[in-house]
């Protein structure tokens, strides 16, 4: 049986373009992320599109906020 082509949003794009890096060992575990204008300008994004992705990623366990300290990189894969 055919399926039907699945269309990824933009936040899903960027939010597996982050997991990729994580899990490609370029982004280590307890690593720092970049900050958002500078993930904003790689990626070509807003920063609400960034912030979901992030948000996305936070949920599923592979990043965790420290409060005016950053964004760190908590797990290797969301498995």
């Amino acid at each position: 049986m055919l399926q039907q082509p699945t269309r990824l949003t933009l936040v899903e794009q960027v939010a597996r373009q982050i997991e990729a890096m994580i899990e490609s060992g370029d982004w280590a575990v307890g690593t720092r992320i970049p900050a958002e204008p500078e993930l904003m300008t790689q990626l070509q994004v807003s920063r609400n599109t960034l912030r979901e992705a992030i948000r996305a990623l936070i949920h599923a366990g592979l990043l965790k906020t420290r409060q005016g300290d950053g964004t760190y990189v908590s797990s290797s894969s969301a498995l």
